[in-house]
C-alpha cells in the first residue's frame, strides 16, 4: 500500500509475517536473539495500532473532504471572479483544507511519536546500555562550527539525538536542519543550507592540530585559494580521495599521520554507504563528521509498511557499525600520542 491506493481505499490489513532481519551473517545471531526478546514482543501491538491509525486517518480525510467540499459550495459567490472576498476565500480555504489535514493525519503522527518513543529507545540499547535516544537535542552544534566544516547559517533546528560510548569512545548522533535567511523581492525566506547528521566521537588523546576534510571545492576554487578558514591545503597522494575531498590543517605532518590510505577508503566507503556528501574534522579532541541526508533516519520508514521493525533495526546496525569501524581503525579509545 502507500498513499495513493490508501486515499482510494485499499483494504487496510495487518502484516504479520516477519521478513527477516538483514545484516552480515556474523552479526545475525546476536542481532536475532535481541530482536526476538527486546522488539518482536511490541510488534504486534504496535501493528494493532498501525491498522487503527490507518482507519481513523482515512475515515477523518473523508469527513473532512466531505466538509471541505460543503464549505465550498456554499461559498461559491464569494469566491466567483470580481467578487469582493476573493482573494480572502482563497486564502481560508487554503487556510482549513491545512487544519483539516492536521485533524486527519494526527491519528498517523501519534503512532509515529509512539514507535520513536518505545521502539528506537529498545534497538540503541542492543549496542550498549548507556545508549539513549531523545527528541529535540542539541548535542552541540558550537564545536562543528568552530571545527570549519558547516556553512554559513542563521538558523538551526534539531531533531532527535543518540548519546552513547563504544570502547569508552563517546558518541554522539544529532539529527540538524541549518537555514540561511535570504532576501527574495521585498520578503525574506529561509532557504536549506544543510540537512542531515552531526556525528561526534571524541578521542583520548588530544590532536595537536586542526584538520578537515570537506567535499571537493573544484580545481577552480583551489586554483584561486590554497586555504580554507586559515587552515593551510594539504596535497595527498590519492587521486580518488582527492576527486571527493579537500583536506586543510595547521599541522601538515599530524594531517597525513591522520589520513592513512585505510582511513581514506573508510571515509570513501562511509560516503558511499549513505549515499551521500560527508565531512569531517579533527579537531581538539573529536573527530566531527556531517552526513547530508534528506531521510529522517529514526523514524520508521512507512506508517504503509508492516511493524515489525527489522528493516529499521537492520538499518541503524550497519550505520553504528560504519562509526565503530572508523573507532577501532583511528584507535580513538587509545591513550598513546600521534
Amino acid at each position: 500500500m502507500n498513499m495513493l491506493s490508501f486515499l482510494f481505499g485499499a483494504p487496510i490489513r495487518a502484516q504479520r509475517a516477519a521478513t527477516g532481519l538483514k545484516a552480515h551473517k556474523d552479526d545475525l545471531p546476536r542481532l536475532q536473539a535481541y530482536y526476538d526478546t527486546e522488539i518482536a514482543p511490541l510488534s504486534r501491538k504496535f501493528e494493532n495500532q498501525r491498522i487503527r491509525a490507518l482507519k481513523q486517518a482515512r475515515q477523518r480525510i473523508y469527513l473532512g473532504l466531505g466538509v471541505f467540499l460543503a464549505l465550498l459550495i456554499a461559498c461559491l459567490p464569494l469566491i466567483k471572479p470580481g467578487a469582493q472576498f476573493v482573494p480572502f476565500s482563497w486564502i481560508a480555504a487554503v487556510g482549513i483544507a491545512f487544519l483539516i489535514w492536521r485533524w486527519a493525519s494526527s491519528p498517523m503522527r501519534q503512532y509515529t511519536g509512539a514507535v520513536q518513543s518505545e521502539i528506537y529507545p529498545r534497538i540503541f540499547r542492543f549496542f550498549g546500555p548507556d545508549f539513549v535516544f531523545a527528541k529535540r537535542q542539541d548535542m552541540g552544534i558550537r564545536m562543528f562550527k568552530e571545527a570549519k566544516i558547516l556553512p554559513s547559517y542563521d538558523k538551526a533546528r534539531f531533531d532527535d539525538c543518540v548519546l552513547g560510548s563504544y570502547l569508552g569512545v563517546s558518541i554522539g548522533i544529532n539529527e540538524v536542519h541549518l537555514l540561511r535567511e535570504e532576501r527574495d523581492k521585498d520578503k525574506n525566506r529561509d532557504v536549506t543550507v544543510f540537512r542531515g547528521l552531526f556525528i561526534s566521537l571524541s578521542s583520548h588523546k588530544a590532536f595537536r592540530g586542526h584538520t578537515v576534510a570537506i567535499r571537493s571545492r573544484g580545481s577552480l576554487t583551489n586554483f584561486f585559494s590554497d586555504s580554507h578558514g586559515g587552515l593551510e591545503r594539504v596535497h595527498l597522494e590519492d587521486p580518488q580521495f582527492e576527486k571527493m575531498f579537500d583536506v586543510f590543517s595547521t599541522d601538515q605532518i599530524e594531517a597525513r599521520v591522520l589520513l592513512t590510505t585505510a582511513f581514506m577508503e573508510r571515509l570513501m566507503a562511509l560516503a558511499q554507504f549513505f549515499s551521500s556528501r560527508i565531512q569531517c574534522a579533527f579537531h581538539r579532541d573529536r573527530l566531527l563528521i556531517t552526513i547530508e541526508s534528506s531521510q529522517n533516519r529514526f523514524e520508521q520508514s512507512s506508517i504503509f509498511s508492516a511493524a515489525t521493525f527489522e528493516d529499521e533495526f537492520g538499518r541503524i546496525h550497519g550505520e553504528m557499525k560504519q562509526l565503530f569501524a572508523i573507532i577501532e581503525l583511528l584507535k580513538l579509545n587509545e591513550y598513546t600520542g600521534l
